[in-house]
């Protein structure tokens, strides 16, 4: 089912939009989207994905302010503002629980970090059996709360089916299709992200190297930076001396999650204001009426 909801998600964010000049800048940023492929789970693309949603709500933003558009979106009903608000609010929520994972997650690093430093100084071996449990055990809650957000992601509704019965003017018919693009862009991103914590792309790739018949090589090559530090750490994949430099990597990716993560978060933020602004116009209108 899972797969079935990517793959439709997909579609919907590389199929032609219906064209209209005032959403060409999003449809640019939607096909950036699309060729950055953050559905190969790799902490590269998916932090390229990241960045592409914050041009996209940038462009959204924008949108979102011209006239044209409040007018077409007051005049359109509230079924579909409801809509986005709706999935507004739980992109927040999602993005905002991940924002706060990667920032615990680069406490923890820095902490096993800092006791790996002190160890080869002065010993300190006991600080860091401690720091190591507190980092595996803070992995395996990161791993759940991302299966929770993952379910939360699958309620979003940003692939509705076509309004072309719905509505006659074809500026809004453009206007609904280009913010339910948006949305679903959002859900592919965050899903992979969302996978790549929680180790579900990886088990994936695991599964079918292991029915292939792959060598180990080509399953180490599968794992992302946080994976192959909890291999070093359990001592599955090297020696105990990589540890600093395996540390020294997922620093650099978590703080790379968490530098877009924060600037996605303060775009949604600002989006959704701008659609709760178009909702009071519009309850405005409905009251002068």
């Amino acid at each position: 089912m899972a797969n079935m909801i990517t793959k439709k998600q997909l579609r919907s964010t590389s199929l032609p939009s219906r064209s209209h000049p005032s959403t060409s800048e999003i449809e640019e940023a939607l096909n950036k989207i699309k060729t950055r492929n953050t559905t190969t789970g790799s902490s590269e693309s998916i932090l390229m994905g990241l960045a592409g949603l914050e041009e996209l709500y940038n462009c959204t933003e924008e949108f979102l302010k011209m006239g044209s558009t409040q007018r077409v979106m007051s005049s359109g009903g509230s079924e579909f503002m409801e809509e986005m608000l709706d999935g507004s609010l739980r992109l927040i929520h999602i993005c905002s629980v991940s924002r706060d994972l990667m920032a615990e997650t680069h406490g923890h690093v820095r902490g096993v970090h800092s006791c790996v430093r002190r160890k080869k100084v002065a010993g300190g071996g006991d600080q860091l059996v401690v720091a190591v449990s507190g980092y595996v055990g803070f992995r395996k809650n990161m791993r759940k709360e991302a299966k929770k957000l993952l379910g939360s992601l699958k309620k979003i509704d940003g692939v509705s089916g076509s309004c072309d019965n719905e509505y006659e003017d074809e500026h809004l018919v453009a206007v609904i299709d280009a913010m339910r693009r948006v949305v679903s862009a959002s859900v592919v991103v965050l899903k992979s992200f969302l996978e790549l914590l929680s180790g579900r792309q990886s088990n994936i790739k695991s599964k079918l190297a292991s029915v292939l018949k792959k060598k180990k090589d080509h399953h180490e090559a599968t794992k992302n930076e946080l994976e192959t530090l909890d291999s070093v750490i359990r001592g599955d994949s090297c020696g105990h001396d990589d540890l600093q430099k395996k540390l020294d990597e997922v620093e650099m990716s978590v703080c790379g999650f968490e530098k877009n993560l924060e600037g996605l978060f303060r775009r949604l933020i600002r989006t959704r204001a701008s659609l709760l602004n178009i909702i009071s116009h519009y309850k405005k209108l409905m009251y002068a009426m």
